[in-house]
């Protein structure tokens, strides 16, 4: 059995890495580019539906670009939903796995379900904390 403190940096390291998946969801339904593409080790990747792209720099154009491009339906009102996260650490790296799903507004005002699916996550720590190292969303259902 490993010693308390062990076990609690364990916890805290899983806490802090929940943090940051919830976190990702939060600055990409408000368009925080900034602070997405900061979620990010600096040579971080992301793949997904929306393309893919490497580095912190280039992960903020991917989604800068996106945004300017877009027409208000697919955008309206995002809620990114997280859940059943599997986290598991080794030291400074970790792996996670998590559901999404994307709810958007309707014409209605009433929620939509635009997407669904899950993450596959590497995770580092730096100095600053835990950020992804490399995350592809897979999209399962798709409106």
């Amino acid at each position: 059995m490993t010693n308390i403190e062990e076990r609690l940096r364990l916890l805290e390291d899983k806490e802090a890495i929940r943090e940051l998946l919830l976190d990702y969801g939060r600055a990409l339904d408000s368009r925080d580019t900034k602070a997405y593409s900061e979620l990010f080790a600096e040579d971080g990747e992301w793949s997904g539906g929306v393309g893919q792209a490497k580095t912190r720099a280039g992960i903020k154009k991917m989604l800068d670009d996106l945004f300017a491009n877009a027409s208000g339906g697919g955008f309206s009102k995002p809620h990114h939903v997280m859940a059943n996260m599997d986290i598991d650490v080794q030291g400074d790296t970790a792996t996670a796995n998590s559901r999404w799903i994307w709810i958007i507004g309707d014409a209605d005002g009433g929620p939509k379900v635009m997407r669904a699916g899950y993450y596959e996550d590497l995770l580092v720590r730096e100095n600053d904390g835990w950020k992804f190292k490399k995350r592809q969303a897979v999209t399962e259902l798709s409106a």
